[in-house]
């Protein structure tokens, strides 16, 4: 975009910048889900498999580890009218991070502490390789910005003079969880007994550069 002002001509360039990293890190979210006929039994067994379960959690040295969701509430038969009470559920969901080359052991270690619903797993990589690869990213979007706004001004027989204004955006996409979300600790068991160690692919980091460049 030109200005007609001829002795303030600049042009607005936009170059992309892409940088795939590998991911390090799984970040894991499962569950506790208990089902009871009291509110009070419900808790007291969901209390006690939750600490067995983050105790072991401890043990494996597991970073983040945090709770996310805890809930209590009662289930009812909604085929009956009215409606016919018929238990009492209650949950607590957990959120933890680990290496993913750790990641199908941790699992299964935690199944078998008392985790009944693994959520889902996802993957990012480390903070310092994001780092990285976004200071590469943005160097790629400023390279095409000006071979972009080169292209242009060479065919018009125009050069550069100087870049006027700078605008940055950029942001990172992370890869989406692996099928296991979703899952009842005991359908994972019996999964992962047939599958191959988690593996978790790659972390993509996008920028964008606009810049307003005389000529």
């Amino acid at each position: 975009m030109a200005s007609p002002d001829k002795g303030s001509r600049t042009l607005t360039v936009t170059g992309q910048g892409s940088v795939a990293v590998e991911t390090s890190i799984a970040v894991i979210r499962l569950g506790v889900v208990i089902q009871g006929d009291t509110a009070q039994s419900v808790q007291q067994q969901l209390a006690e498999r939750s600490e067995r379960l983050v105790n072991r959690l401890k043990e494996l040295q597991v970073s983040a580890l945090q709770t996310t969701g805890i809930s209590l509430y009662p289930q009812y038969d909604y085929q009956k009218s009215p409606p016919r009470l018929t238990g009492i559920q209650g949950q607590n969901r957990f959120q933890f991070e680990v290496p993913i080359a750790r990641a199908g052991q941790v699992l299964d270690e935690a199944v078998a502490a008392g985790a009944t619903q693994v959520e889902s797993v996802s993957f990012q990589a480390n903070e310092a390789a994001l780092l990285q690869a976004r200071s590469r990213a943005l160097t790629q979007a400023v390279e095409d910005a000006r071979r972009q706004a080169s292209d242009v001004l060479g065919a018009l027989n125009l050069s550069i003079r100087s870049v006027e204004s700078i605008q940055i955006h950029s942001d990172s996409y992370v890869q989406p969880p692996v099928p296991l979300a979703g899952m009842g600790g005991a359908e994972y068991a019996r999964l992962q007994a047939a599958t191959t160690p988690v593996e978790g692919g790659q972390q993509t980091v996008r920028a964008q550069v606009t810049l307003e460049i005389r000529y």
